[in-house]
């Protein structure tokens, strides 16, 4: 599994995180993000700078993930077909799908898994073109080298890493958003951000609103796929996993077993290790 030395980032809204996976060792830094947020372009470039100095001898490659409100991603069920097949008809697909101005956008997809009768789960995701191109100039003003971008939900899938027998939910709870993914069977079926974050500073009605967007989330992936799998797991990420009885809660609100992880790092660096695991 350890094989590369390629910086996963995280552009998080307090702090920039970055991971590198030096053979068996795991090494983490992170550097305060800009006050006045992404629109610092210097500030954001410093912070990133500053945090990819920590790490001494750290690679010059990097992979980071798409984020925001204006990435797209959607999880469909199509016809058991081909990669060529899939990536010839995928732009018609997309605009079924997606409710972008295509030629905009940037657009990719994987395939999860296959589903009985001939079909197959896919996950589109599409996000500006010009935002896409920003986080490359970013990197590049950096001296870093952007191998890719990725999505939240395949790298906390990674980094958080559920079971294939396992139904589980990813709860990564950052400063200003949270990162919901629905994962029945260790496969992301479903993901969503919301605009509620975490600090030391929140309060019960902050959590009380935390698990609201969780049962929402689970109402909406039910009536959506009408799969009414029995969730039994959570698996807990981000700074907001250090919120004191934030675990009890959950686990006495959600009537689930709540796990902090990931285990190789501490839970705030849980979207960089997954992108760090990226091959």
């Amino acid at each position: 599994m350890f094989w590369s030395r390629i910086l996963g980032v995280d552009l998080g809204t307090a702090n920039i995180k970055a991971v590198l996976i030096a053979g068996r060792r795991v090494h983490t830094a992170k550097a305060p993000a800009p006050p006045a947020g992404p629109g610092d372009r210097a500030g954001l470039t410093a912070a990133l700078s500053a945090a990819v100095a920590q790490l001494k001898g750290g690679a010059g490659r990097a992979v980071t993930a798409l984020s925001g409100d204006q990435v797209v991603v959607r999880f469909i069920k199509l016809p058991l077909m081909t990669g060529k097949e899939l990536r010839s008809g995928l732009q018609y697909e997309a605009e079924r799908y997606l409710p972008v101005n295509l030629q905009e956008y940037v657009l990719d997809w994987v395939v999860l898994r296959k589903l009985p009768d001939r079909q197959m789960l896919v996950m589109l995701a599409a996000a500006p073109r010009e935002l896409a191109y920003s986080y490359y100039e970013l990197f590049q003003a950096a001296g870093l080298t952007l191998l890719s971008l990725d999505v939240a939900p395949l790298a906390l899938l990674r980094s958080l890493a559920p079971g294939r027998e396992e139904n589980a939910i990813l709860l990564d709870v950052g400063a200003g958003s949270t990162q919901i993914v629905v994962a029945p069977g260790g496969c992301p079926e479903f993901s969503r951000l919301v605009t509620l974050g975490l600090n030391s500073r929140s309060g019960p009605d902050d959590l009380a609103l935390l698990v609201q967007e969780v049962r929402r989330s689970l109402e909406f992936y039910r009536s959506q796929t009408g799969n009414n799998v029995d969730f039994r797991r959570l698996i807990l990420a981000g700074g907001g996993a250090y919120l004191p009885g934030i675990k009890e809660y959950l686990q006495e609100e959600l009537g689930f077993e709540v796990d902090v992880g990931p285990s190789r790092v501490p839970p705030e660096f849980a979207l960089a290790y997954g992108l760090a695991l990226r091959r």
